[in-house]
């Protein structure tokens, strides 16, 4: 059996890099005889990490032949079909896996993220790539609302796979901590990762493209201030409520992210500096492990919050795309999620902090709904191996 993955694979982005890991496991847990190809924009590093083929991203001539060579197509998981980066984002996808299916091999939509698909070209395009793929799972019911009004196939849910990943060792992770400033002290930890304001908007270039052109950064404007301002006085909060000590662990670095240049902005503007320790963490499986350090955990990036409750961990959510919403309700704390225009734009920052108050004092999430998830996972792979 011969399987290609096509995934986000943007550099520096731990979410990307814990999809992939734990989908690497996952197949060759339900198919050891598997052989697996991933497509990277680091095919040297990827094959030593996860003992894979790959085919260098771009390399079109490559990627055919290895479509051709394929039994499946796995096209995710992670948020693929959107358009609140770019407008080109959506057709690119789509691209791929007519593609895909144009060489012969069967294509599957795997845990993949849908919405928001704002434009009529975006639904276009998710329409022409669904309609090639033999089996659609979506991760939550957000995105299989939007996936099934454009599809012509049931769409079934499966949970973002990261939430399997397996973590690395606890001490391991407190070792890490202690070697970055972090000593381990029975304090409580609040576990922090943002994001930059990006307001939603139409756009054809990606923002990784728009730095290149030295387009302005969203981030300097009054309401990426605002936001610096708003977290840094949240923050400042919980250290004199709980006497925690706040732990940033940023996890899409890339010049065009920049999520540790953004913690320690928001760390040199907080009162309490010296409660602060930014540590970026560029192993997904370390950085689950130091989740499971935290007392509770507020995300404004969705792979931390994913891995944080697979450790068990209470959250809070700071949401800039349905999604964040979508995985909260698979947990049934729909209500933790605060989007962060209503921060920035509506001073939601009383909300954030009743619930930050409730996260670090009251129990962890059920950890039936998480084991829930892992197991919708196993289900979803099963019958997805079964299509071949």
């Amino acid at each position: 059996m011969r399987i290609l993955i096509l995934a986000g694979d943007a550099d520096g982005n731990i979410g990307d890099q814990a999809i992939r890991t734990a989908t690497c496991a996952l197949l060759r847990r339900h198919a050891p005889e598997a052989a697996i190809t991933v497509v990277t924009s680091r095919p040297e590093q990827v094959a030593r990490e996860l003992g894979v083929a790959t085919v260098r991203r771009g390399a079109a001539g490559a990627l055919l032949q290895a479509m051709r060579r394929s039994d499946l197509v796995l096209v995710g998981g992670g948020g693929l079909f959107q358009d609140d980066d770019s407008l080109l984002k959506m057709p690119y996808w789509a691209a791929q896996t007519l593609a895909a299916r144009a060489a012969g091999a069967k294509v599957a939509g795997f845990a993949l993220g849908v919405g928001p698909l704002g434009h009529r070209s975006s639904r276009l395009a998710a329409r022409a790539a669904f309609r090639t793929m033999t089996q659609l799972t979506v991760r939550d019911p957000l995105a299989q609302k939007v996936a099934q009004a454009l599809a012509d196939r049931p769409v079934q849910l499966l949970p973002d796979p990261a939430i399997c990943l397996e973590p690395a060792d606890p001490g391991q992770a407190r070792a890490h901590l202690e070697r970055a400033g972090l000593p381990d002290d029975g304090r409580p930890i609040l576990g922090v990762a943002v994001r930059r304001w990006f307001p939603p908007e139409p756009r054809l270039i990606p923002r990784k493209f728009a730095r290149r052109l030295g387009l302005a950064d969203p981030q300097d404007s009054p309401q990426g201030q605002i936001l610096v301002e708003r977290l840094a006085g949240l923050l400042d909060r919980q250290v004199e409520r709980h006497g925690v000590r706040v732990l940033f662990l940023p996890t899409y670095c890339a010049p065009s992210e920049a999520d540790d240049r953004l913690a320690g902005r928001i760390a040199e503007r907080m009162r309490h500096r010296a409660e602060a320790l930014v540590v970026p963490i560029a192993d997904a499986a370390l950085l689950k492990a130091c989740t499971g350090l935290c007392r509770a955990f507020l995300g404004g990036r969705m792979h931390p919050l994913i891995l944080a409750a697979g450790m068990g961990v209470p959250l809070v959510g700071l949401g800039y795309n349905p999604k964040f919403d979508g995985f909260a309700a698979l947990l049934g704390i729909a209500e933790r999620v605060v989007n962060v225009r209503a921060l920035v734009e509506a001073d939601g920052a009383g909300r954030l902090d009743d619930l930050l108050d409730a996260a670090l004092t009251g129990p962890p999430p059920d950890p039936a709904a998480v084991a829930r998830c892992i197991a919708a996972v196993d289900t979803g792979v099963e019958r997805l191996l079964a299509v071949i």
